[in-house]
């Protein structure tokens, strides 16, 4: 099985034209940067992977990390 990181970037990077944002940062698949994750304010959990283009949304960040095991690169 495949290894998730989200690695929480600075609150700094955040767009304060999206006030719907509450947390971004990096997705590391089997320890190498695969693309980003965001928090929403109404509660879903995204991820965007940058080799496929693929969208991952969920409901929690654990159900995100569940999700992101079993995508293909």
């Amino acid at each position: 099985m495949r290894t998730v990181k989200l690695e929480h970037n600075d609150d700094t990077v955040l767009d304060p034209a999206d006030p719907q944002l509450v947390m971004r940062g990096s997705v590391l698949l089997d320890g190498h940067e695969c693309g980003g994750w965001e928090q929403r304010r109404d509660g879903t959990w995204i991820a965007r992977l940058s080799a496929s283009g693929e969208t991952v949304v969920a409901a929690s960040r654990k159900q995100l990390i569940e999700r992101l095991t079993f995508v293909s690169l």
